[in-house]
């Protein structure tokens, strides 16, 4: 499981504030206790700076590799924004999110991560927006992934977003995602699966409870990456008891090394 750290994210009031007033010593207190707790990515997110959101991105991923060599998530739905920060990037092969199949955006999306060697997170939806039910998310994963590797980007770098809607707020939202991951995998077995995990959760009360029991319903079904959140304790023992469970981690040596380490 590929666990990409969530938190620093413009959207979260505290980051929002961090990177406002330049605080490099929260934003780094952050990066440093998300690679702690297990993450192997951390995403960057400055989207909700909408005037000036490249430079206050260029800061964030600069501020955050002077402490940790972890690669990065460049978050951005803007194409060039994203290809201007993956140029400058420094580091282990980065991702970027996101390219959709909109007619303004998949071809410069896919052009930087070309350009520049990077994953590419490539969400299930085009000019109609988030589709409506199963069958069209898998349909959009087959033509997403044609796409990408006729372009030239190869199948490992390509992670899947399903679209997760809040659980919250339509019937069986939840069910649409886990239906959707499972049917995704079985087209398309050799690229990643990759959700927001709190999407799911959005609205309503006790949102870790939701977002761990939806994490490890979603692996069963063949969810192998998330943007979660690792500092949250419960959320991670799940996952490496769900990892044990399915057979993803052999003899339960990450399972028995959290334990040992008071992680669980």
């Amino acid at each position: 499981m590929i666990i990409i750290g969530e938190k620093l994210n413009s959207s979260i009031p505290s980051v929002h504030d961090a990177i406002e007033k330049r605080d490099a010593a929260f934003v780094q207190d952050l990066a440093r206790r998300q690679e702690e707790s297990g993450a192997q990515y951390l995403d960057i997110n400055a989207g909700m700076f909408v005037e000036d959101e490249c430079s206050h991105l260029r800061w964030l991923m600069n501020t955050v590799q002077q402490v940790t060599q972890l690669p990065l998530v460049i978050d951005t739905p803007d194409p060039q924004v994203a290809a201007a920060i993956v140029r400058e990037y420094k580091g282990e092969k980065p991702i970027i999110n996101s390219v959709t199949l909109e007619a303004n955006r998949f071809e410069p999306m896919l052009n930087a991560a070309l350009e520049n060697d990077t994953g590419l997170v490539a969400l299930c939806m085009d000019d109609s927006g988030v589709p409506d039910g199963v069958d069209r998310r898998i349909e959009l994963a087959g033509e997403l992934v044609d796409r990408l590797t006729k372009a030239g980007l190869k199948r490992q770098d390509i992670y899947l977003d399903p679209m997760v809607r809040p659980a919250g707020s339509g019937e069986a939202y939840g069910l649409e995602a886990i239906q959707s991951i499972k049917g995704i995998r079985a087209l398309l077995p050799d690229v990643h699966i990759v959700c927001g995990l709190s999407n799911i959760s959005f609205g309503l009360p006790k949102r870790a409870l939701i977002n761990r029991t939806f994490l490890v319903a979603a692996m069963t079904a063949g969810l192998d990456s998330a943007i979660m959140d690792p500092l949250n304790r419960e959320l991670m023992a799940s996952l490496y008891a769900a990892n044990a469970v399915l057979g993803q981690d052999e003899y339960c040596i990450e399972y028995l090394g959290a334990y040992r380490e008071e992680l669980l």
